[in-house]
């Protein structure tokens, strides 16, 4: 429908290394014979890491200029964090790993996902298996977090006290639309609803491009969120008018204005779960590096530098 995605700020964590990717000189293509790193009781050969690049190759939005040093050290975080989880008795079991496979197949069709693990030159079972470490990993940070406090009512207002800039907001609107493939069926809409035809029920009928602005519970978009070709006919539209017939490049569509807000600043009320959230991040992010810290010093970590060289030229 047009909505520009925004990327979040990526929040520093270690089961990172899951989703980064290796540097361009690629020695994971090198056979090894010894062990690269120990951690606490797990020895990680180059083999196991070539193992982690095959399941990066499915993550969307890796890097390939990652620094070896770098990425070795998120690794390291990455296995205390499983060496803590299997010093605590976590695991995953068959049902909860069959239970995420089922929810992850569900968005592809069965030939979309067996090409997507060819794509990355992985076995099934092995992404399986490198799925089940992504569960624990989950479930080992989500026991060591319990204790986390939330953030509390007092924390958000004195948070949004103190940063009035961040809550100004430009004008925004509420609306709905029909979006069609071609003009004729548009058209055809059109002179339904000038009938007296519902314009909800029409787009839970007819739109033929999913999108939350489509739905029956639209969101707030303030200017620079859409389209130009849409925002210019939203934003001259009258709350509960209906446009005519408007072509953009996604298609033809039909808008109506549910609600206006004009330009101004959010109340406290608005910009709590925001707030909340970004407050929450931020003591999540704080715990994690503190509780890696941690790891680190109560953990033994092995590195073989001089085979680690050698990798690092090849």
């Amino acid at each position: 429908m047009g909505v520009k995605k925004a990327i979040p700020k990526r929040l520093w964590v270690a089961v990172a290394v899951l989703v980064s990717a290796w540097p361009a000189c690629d020695f994971l293509d090198r056979p090894a014979e010894r062990v690269v790193l120990s951690v606490g009781s797990r020895k990680i050969t180059p083999e196991e890491l070539k193992t982690q690049r095959k399941r990066i190759a499915l993550e969307p939005n890796g890097t390939s200029k990652e620094r070896l040093d770098s990425f070795v050290e998120r690794v390291v975080d990455y296995y205390l964090i499983l060496e803590y989880g299997k010093q605590q008795g976590l695991s995953v079991s068959d049902e909860e790993l069959e239970s995420a496979v089922r929810e992850i197949k569900k968005d592809y069709a069965e030939k979309d996902f067996q090409e997507l693990l060819l794509k990355g030159y992985i076995e099934y079972g092995e992404w399986k298996e490198g799925l089940r470490e992504q569960l624990l990993i989950k479930k080992i940070t989500a026991k060591a977090s319990a204790a986390v406090p939330q953030i509390s009512v007092a924390e958000i207002k004195a948070y949004y006290d103190s940063h009035p800039e961040e809550f100004r907001r430009p004008a925004m609107v509420r609306f709905r639309q029909i979006v069609t493939r071609t003009r004729e069926e548009a058209d055809n809409l059109q002179k339904r609803l000038v009938q007296g035809g519902d314009m909800a029920a029409t787009v839970a009928q007819s739109s033929k491009v999913p999108a939350s602005a489509g739905s029956l519970e639209p969101g707030w978009f303030a200017k620079g969120d859409l389209d130009e070709s849409i925002e210019k006919v939203i934003f001259s539209l009258s709350v509960g008018k209906v446009s005519g017939v408007v072509e953009t490049p996604y298609g033809f569509h039909i808008f109506e204005v549910l609600g206006r807000k004009p330009e101004g600043v959010r109340s406290l009320h608005e910009a709590m779960t925001e707030i909340g959230n970004k407050l929450r991040s931020e003591r999540l992010e704080a715990f994690y590096s503190d509780w890696l810290q941690h790891l680190r010093k109560s953990i033994p970590v092995s590195i073989d530098q001089e085979l680690m060289k050698e990798l690092e030229l090849g």
